[in-house]
């Protein structure tokens, strides 16, 4: 099995979280924007080291420079986000496909996207990581009773 293939396999897990926590999380989906599913996965994902094998080298070396940046250039990179243009694209070929088997030129490009995605988020999560271990609260818990 490909690298790529073992990052974009999914396993379902029925996961009972304490009403705080799922709350956070809610609030925190409804405050970027992200559905509730993507911020829990991503939540886990700051919480667990990444599997080196399961990403380019490439990809490996940008995030373990990330720890030799300022806290201000971390921030930055957690707040970043997909261009724009091409997460509308992302999301007009995924809705596309529920709708109809996709082109192979279709297909190539959702894939160079969804791995685009994947690498903006990994660099997020990394980022989130670290601004943690450094002492920063990276997901507001204040947020969670509005």
């Amino acid at each position: 099995m490909e690298p790529r293939e073992k990052m974009m396999s999914t396993q379902t897990v029925i996961l009972t979280l304490p009403k705080a926590i799922y709350e956070r999380a809610r609030e925190t989906a409804r405050v970027v924007n992200r559905p509730l599913e993507e911020v829990l996965v991503q939540s886990i994902v700051l919480s667990l080291p990444p599997l080196e094998e399961d990403m380019p080298a490439p990809l490996r070396t940008e995030l373990a420079a990330l720890s030799l940046l300022d806290d201000e250039t971390l921030q930055a990179i957690a707040r970043s986000t997909m261009d724009s243009e091409r997460q509308a694209q992302l999301e007009a070929l995924a809705e596309t496909q529920k709708r109809r088997s996709l082109t192979p030129v279709e297909q190539a490009t959702l894939a160079e996207l969804m791995s685009e995605a994947e690498q903006v988020m990994l660099r997020k999560a990394e980022a989130y990581r670290l601004l943690a271990r450094r002492g920063y609260e990276v997901f507001s818990s204040s947020n969670a009773s509005k």
